[in-house]
């Protein structure tokens, strides 16, 4: 409401939609509910409104950020005591920093030297000659063979898929080597599942929080917005970890953000929860248990989803 006051409206007399006749207090239509502003104007008017709201937005956006970054916790107290409008929604912020977050999990994976190693490893085989690692077709000849590391990861799994004698076991595991071939659209499935299974993990994170402070008698809503707090806090030091690996080559942050994701969770415990520091150290240890066993499962679980999915 706040940005509809400021706005500087050219109104008309009567709805161009549904020919509702304005009074001059009406913003927007009363009968159809369409907005009570004269878009047919110049282009640089539209130009000078933009520019205006975007200004509003990234203000409130920026103000958002800082208490996400630098106050655990805070975001969610205000949001449970009702100071909700100068702050972006915790549904809103976190779906567009996860967008940020897969986008650039996606680049990762695709960057050269990420995960793997640049240089070929060869193996020679005598009496066998493949022109093409991925294709079937092996020729027979009296030279040695050349075969990349990829050809002869592929042999061995297929070797071993032979000598599976479960039939059950055997059709798992072969769905699992031919989706580990599937290359991009594998990649690009699993990351699109993983980012539903994180959309899933966030209320059952909450309700674990639920069972933890239960003498609290808090609602159940309450924890879901630390949950949707902290795990968009959770994807943003992600994305920063991950940009950085990407630009400086060999840089590896794994660990510190472990680290700042167990900092930052104790301290918006305590900010949320009120509870002294031992007590909140008491509850951080089996709540990280916790939450590490339960990720572990949903991704195990993620991968088997998308795997039979293939």
């Amino acid at each position: 409401m706040q940005r509809d006051v400021r706005k500087n409206r050219r109104k008309f007399t009567q709805c161009p939609n549904c020919g509702y006749s304005f009074e001059e207090v009406n913003n927007y239509c009363p009968n159809c509910g369409q907005e009570n502003h004269d878009l047919n104007v110049p282009v640089k008017h539209l130009i000078v409104e933009f520019l205006e709201g975007t200004i509003h937005y990234d203000t409130k956006t920026w103000r958002t950020i800082k208490y996400l970054l630098f106050r655990p916790g805070l975001l969610t107290e205000k949001f449970n005591i009702g100071q909700r409008a100068a702050y972006v929604p915790p549904f809103r912020l976190y779906v567009f920093v996860s967008i940020v977050f897969f986008f650039v999990l996606a680049l990762s994976t695709n960057a050269p030297g990420v995960g793997t190693d640049q240089k070929e490893v060869q193996v020679t085989v005598p009496g066998v000659h493949i022109e093409d690692p991925l294709t079937d077709s092996v020729l027979y000849t009296s030279e040695p063979a050349v075969v990349t590391s990829e050809a002869q990861a592929i042999a061995v799994s297929d070797s071993a898929l032979q000598a599976i004698e479960d039939p059950t076991f055997k059709t798992a595991m072969t769905r699992l080597v031919s989706f580990s071939k599937g290359g991009e659209q594998a990649k690009q499935k699993l990351l699109k599942n993983t980012s539903f299974m994180m959309f899933i993990l966030m209320p059952f994170f909450a309700y674990l929080l639920y069972l933890f402070y239960y003498k609290q008698r808090r609602n159940y809503v309450e924890h879901l917005m630390f949950s949707i707090h902290l795990h968009t806090f959770f994807f943003v030091i992600i994305i920063i970890a991950t940009s950085l690996a990407l630009v400086f080559s060999g840089l590896d942050l794994e660990g510190w953000v472990v680290v700042l994701m167990l900092v930052y969770l104790f301290f918006a415990l305590k900010q949320v929860y009120k509870q002294s520091y031992g007590q909140t150290l008491l509850k951080l240890i089996p709540l990280s248990f916790l939450y590490c066993l339960t990720l572990a499962i949903f991704l195990l679980g993620t991968l088997a989803v998308s795997v039979m999915m293939s």
